[in-house]
């Protein structure tokens, strides 16, 4: 009888066992069904671009230089920042001796700027430990030349600061941006050539000056002919992100600048930088939180890396607009006969991502959204002979938050050198497929991007752009 007792224990603690692996099972399978799109937060970085873009802001300390800082700030854990100099321009100087300052205001208002920082970087750092910590953004800080427009006589601490980083070992380049007046920059140039002549060219291969627009005569007078060879970008076109905005962008994308969006995406409930923001759009005068101007903005959303690679050749194209070479400038090209459309054309998305960094200010991380991580069968450069059917699949690309992904593919005609469309089969799809078309030259390129976005809060949207070269 108790061999009995204990044959019947043994089989009901099998098939109990049994029963719990089943379920265990079918849980990971479940799991694994609804989260095929996910990797985890701890995998993210070595799926991500880890080297950091060195950049040196120069600014004149205009209103729209100071929202532009706000967002800015928001990406310094995309930025090496090497400098944040306070510069001059035409519109706004400090004065000197007889000459008075005009709409020059307070000097420390990128300290107070950072300060605001500090109080959200430990939630950012929730999100991205590659922040750039308060304490070392405010060693960046230096005054540059502020005195007069095109000022340029005296070396200064942020022009040295300049020429110091230019000289040092690092050969990776180093983006200058002026949202003002290039003086400060023009300087620590200067300063280079009259005591190390002979690193010219070392200094100029590294070297990227970034201006949104001539805000003052030094490109003109010192830099054009005293570094020929230094790459040099000027934005006309940024007035699709600046105070011309509602004539410049199209009716139907104004909804990312309009109060609505504005005051329930960043400025209401967002953390103390964004408070920020949200002084400069609700003055007395202002009540609707309409966007008014981030002007300088494109001369580092440029730099981001969101898988466009535009900072490979600035007639690629990326969020801070497209550009042609011109009389040893590259100037600001066009996109459908529209400069503004090369900036304009990215609004909703270069808008949500400032949306989801703001929510990175406040929310924990499993609350916010996170850019998806897109994976390509194919290498990103293409050399392929006329007539070849080239198959590319994202179905690898995956989302760290697991949400839904959708694809589209689409070719950048104006980024490439063959002007005619071709057909994409799948552009929706996740796997695409083309020819490559009977009338293509050889050395002519078609730029395919492939644009994936999650269905996350707010929809966040990540790159990857193919060049073929017919060869």
């Amino acid at each position: 009888m108790r061999i009995v007792e204990g044959y019947r224990f043994v089989r009901n603690k099998y098939f109990f066992l049994l029963f719990i692996q089943v379920i265990l099972f079918a849980s990971v399978l479940n799991y694994s069904c609804k989260n095929n799109n996910k990797v985890h937060k701890e995998e993210l970085e070595g799926l991500q671009e880890k080297t950091k873009t060195r950049v040196i802001v120069t600014t004149d300390g205009e209103g729209d230089d100071r929202m532009s800082l706000v967002r800015f700030l928001l990406y310094t854990n995309e930025f090496d920042v090497k400098g944040l100099i306070r510069s001059s321009s035409k519109f706004h100087w400090k004065g000197r001796g007889d000459v008075p300052g005009y709409k020059w205001k307070d000097d420390a208002w990128i300290e107070n700027h950072i300060e605001a920082y500090a109080c959200v970087y430990p939630n950012l750092l929730l999100h991205d430990e590659n922040y750039q910590s308060p304490e070392e953004l405010k060693k960046q800080v230096l005054t540059g030349n502020i005195d007069l427009p095109g000022d340029m006589e005296f070396e200064t601490p942020g022009s040295n600061h300049i020429a110091d980083v230019l000289l040092d070992p690092d050969t990776s380049a180093i983006w200058l941006q002026a949202w003002g007046g290039s003086n400060t920059i023009a300087r620590a140039l200067k300063t280079i050539e009259e005591k190390y002549p002979e690193r010219k060219t070392e200094v100029s291969r590294k070297a990227r000056l970034f201006l949104i627009m001539f805000q003052d005569s030094t490109y003109h007078s010192y830099i054009r002919h005293s570094w020929p060879e230094l790459t040099v970008i000027v934005s006309t076109a940024f007035e699709s992100i600046g105070y011309p905005w509602r004539k410049r962008v199209p009716e139907e994308l104004q909804q990312y600048y309009k109060g609505t969006w504005m005051n329930k995406s960043i400025l209401f409930n967002h953390g103390e930088l964004c408070n920020i923001y949200k002084e400069r759009l609700y003055k007395p005068n202002r009540r609707t939180g309409d966007f008014i101007s981030e002007g300088d903005s494109p001369s580092f959303m440029h730099e981001i890396q969101n898988g466009l690679s535009n900072t490979e050749n600035p007639s690629w194209g990326g969020w801070g607009g497209r550009f042609k070479r011109e009389g040893g400038l590259w100037v600001s090209a066009f996109d459908d006969n529209d400069k503004f459309k090369t900036i304009y054309r990215w609004i909703p998305a270069f808008q949500n991502d400032f949306a989801a960094k703001a929510d990175w200010c406040i929310m924990s991380y499993d609350s916010a959204n996170h850019h998806p991580v897109v994976k390509i069968s194919s290498k990103e450069n293409l050399i392929e002979k006329s007539g070849k059917k080239v198959i590319i699949d994202a179905s690898m690309s995956e989302d760290p938050d697991g949400d839904n992904l959708s694809f589209y593919w689409w070719q950048y005609i104006d980024a490439g050198t063959y002007k005619e469309t071709i057909s994409l089969k799948g552009s929706k799809e996740a796997i695409v497929s083309f020819l490559l078309p009977h009338d293509i030259r050889e050395g002519e390129t078609i730029h395919i991007i492939c644009e994936i976005t999650d269905d996350g809060i707010p929809a966040l949207t990540r790159y990857k752009r193919i060049v073929i070269t017919c060869g």
